[in-house]
């Protein structure tokens, strides 16, 4: 009776609910096809993150290298700036050094060796001033000579202290005209230095100089057939 009560009871249950209670833990298709994109979107972004840290890396190593090697060139440029910032000093007088000129000596053995010859003649004249004040009595021995470019001439200039008390004077001097002082070389002068005379004491100053003979070849230089040289001698304050 029991028996048959139960088989009744079965046959009325909906078909639905033994599918559902066989089928409630299989897996929807459609959640297995999300998870393979999720697993291969997750391998993708993974793949692609190493990509992009590793071109970092290597970024980031090329850059090195290259402030590497501007810091390299810049110490190596520092140190070779030094003599050429030296040369360009010399050569142009810039910062307060000394220009490094061709001296006399070797502009005259270089023409030496070089046979250079010239025919023109210059006229130097010589001319001599005293400051207001100061008691000597200054004149060149000599009032002209005459050279060609390429040699080298002497001349003498006297100075007489005619006071009554030892002078101290320093003498500037000047060359006309400027554009011929180029080329008016002077081997020994007594300009800027002090000298001291005794009352009534006279003294013969020499002047040797050499024109350069590219004074001839220069074309500034066409008309200048005179040259002056003058000295002016002036008053040392007593200390």
């Amino acid at each position: 009776m029991a028996m048959r009560q139960l088989a009744r009871l079965h046959q009325r249950l909906p078909p639905s609910l033994p599918r559902r209670h066989a089928t409630r833990h299989a897996w929807p298709p459609a959640a297995d096809a999300a998870f393979l994109c999720r697993g291969l979107a997750s391998s993708s972004s993974s793949s692609a993150a190493a990509a992009s840290a590793a071109g970092r890396e290597k970024s980031s190593r090329r850059t090195l290298g290259y402030l590497l090697g501007v810091a390299v060139a810049m110490v190596g440029a520092s140190y070779a700036a030094v003599p050429l910032y030296r040369r360009f000093c010399q050569a142009t007088g810039y910062g307060g050094t000394v220009q490094r000129r061709e001296s006399v000596e070797e502009k005259i053995s270089r023409h030496a060796r070089d046979g250079t010859t010239t025919s023109r003649e210059i006229i130097v004249q010589f001319n001599a001033d005293v400051a207001d004040g100061m008691p000597w009595k200054f004149i060149p021995t000599q009032r002209e000579v005459r050279v060609k470019p390429g040699e080298s001439a002497l001349a003498f200039y006297t100075a007489e202290n005619r006071s009554s008390a030892p002078i101290t004077g320093v003498s500037t001097y000047n060359v006309a005209p400027m554009k011929a002082a180029i080329y008016f070389n002077k081997i020994q002068c007594f300009c800027f230095e002090e000298q001291t005379l005794l009352p009534g004491e006279q003294i013969d100053m020499p002047v040797f100089f050499y024109i350069d003979p590219e004074f001839e070849t220069d074309p500034k230089m066409e008309g200048v057939n005179n040259i002056v040289l003058s000295y002016t001698f002036f008053k040392v304050n007593d200390r």
